[in-house]
């Protein structure tokens, strides 16, 4: 039951959002997200979770095939670039003071689509049906690209306001690179978005091979590549459809 405090923090939500779209939008993300967990939190009832067994940090790592718990974390992940692109908006009229949180939204943004690859995992694994993990991995896969778009596309609405309309493209197109090669090296050399603060120098040298040396990474680097297309050809679709 709806009582007055419950309609005064919708009210004060709602006014995060700079338009009912928006706010819209916020909610159905959230409730693919409620659907991500709750498929997760099914499977662990299906397989006869033990929370037990989940004594350690150790423990729950080692168990992350098993147990989907993976998804969950990626997913969080993918919400910081969405979040931040909201809070663009709310920023002052200085446009150096929107460059590091323009920056730390591109740091983040590889996060949403990384979850696509995850798919990688998709095998039959015993008691659980097959279809079952496939819907799984499609549903997260699904939250993550539409994370990732969204907030791309209040990025390139926040930077058409300020900048020319060629620019903010440019700039648009070169996320997407940026972020396709993010996902590659998230996947294939195992780094993460935090890794920039934490072993910004060990992150620096191994991207500064893999772009000097690409031959010697074409097994894997092509992942860049058709992501790269697969993002922007998806991008430009969602757009088409919301400019009609």
């Amino acid at each position: 039951m709806f009582n007055k405090n419950n309609i005064a923090m919708i009210l004060l939500l709602k006014k995060f959002f700079s338009s009912d779209k928006q706010y819209r939008l916020f909610l159905l993300l959230c409730l693919s997200t409620l659907l991500d967990f709750s498929l997760v939190g099914y499977r662990l009832i299906y397989v006869g979770f033990d929370p037990d067994e989940f004594s350690s940090v150790q423990a729950i790592a080692n168990s992350r095939s098993t147990t989907f718990m993976y998804l969950i974390w990626n997913l969080f992940l993918a919400w910081a670039p969405y979040l931040i692109s909201l809070s663009l908006e709310k920023l002052p009229a200085k446009k150096l003071l929107a460059v590091p949180v323009l920056l730390a939204w591109l740091v983040f943004f590889p996060n949403a689509p990384y979850i696509v690859t995850d798919l990688l995992h998709v095998r039959y694994r015993y008691g659980v049906p097959l279809w079952y993990d496939v819907m799984t991995l499609f549903s997260f896969a699904w939250t993550g690209l539409m994370l990732g778009y969204l907030s791309l596309m209040e990025v390139q609405r926040f930077l058409e306001k300020r900048l020319e309309e060629k620019q903010a493209r440019a700039l648009v197109w070169a996320a997407i690179l940026l972020c396709s090669f993010g996902v590659y090296v998230g996947r294939y050399q195992r780094w993460n978005s935090w890794d920039l603060f934490t072993q910004p120098y060990q992150l620096f040298w191994e991207v500064a091979a893999v772009v000097t040396h690409p031959s010697a990474y074409l097994g894997t680097l092509g992942l860049a590549v058709v992501m790269s297309g697969v993002l922007g050809v998806g991008y430009l679709t969602l757009k088409t459809i919301s400019n009609d």
